[in-house]
């Protein structure tokens, strides 16, 4: 496997191509094709499938065919959701540390890249100052700033 194949893979999948791996296709579909490949002890054919078309890239020609005898449709594949963020902001870190003067706990830790848990501990630790207010914990702007210039694990 080289690079190349790689590359071409990663952009295939990307693009909604899944590889085909229910059955080998019969050899009469190679003859039509007038594939080099087709038993010839050299490379496999390497297939993909998006919809209702295939696709070989074993070599340069990629052959494609669309609803061709001998090949089994694959049952979609189930794939979880990706990853999603709990919040979504508008702002960038940098954005919002100009923009604000005091940073809500869950805006410090998307700064910071640390969870709201941390937050707090560094609160404690006192190496976050807390807006003196009566209300909601707030962080102030400038000692997120610095953290995210001076980070230290």
């Amino acid at each position: 496997m080289n690079r190349a194949f790689v590359k071409n893979f990663l952009l295939l999948y990307h693009a909604g191509w899944r590889p085909y791996n229910a059955n080998n296709p019969p050899k009469a579909v190679y003859e039509k094709l007038g594939c080099p490949h087709a038993g010839a002890g050299g490379k496999e054919p390497f297939w993909f499938v998006r919809g209702e078309t295939f696709l070989c890239v074993t070599c340069n020609r990629s052959c494609a065919l669309t609803r061709p005898e001998g090949f089994i449709l694959p049952l979609p594949l189930a794939f979880p959701p990706p990853a999603k963020r709990e919040k979504e902001f508008a702002l960038t870190p940098g954005e919002m540390i100009v923009r604000k003067k005091l940073l809500r706990v869950d805006e410090t830790a998307y700064c910071l890249n640390i969870s709201e848990r941390a937050v707090y501990d560094w609160i404690a630790e006192g190496k976050l100052r807390r807006a003196v207010g009566g209300g909601p914990v707030r962080v102030l702007a400038d000692d997120v700033a610095y953290y995210m210039q001076n980070f230290e694990e």
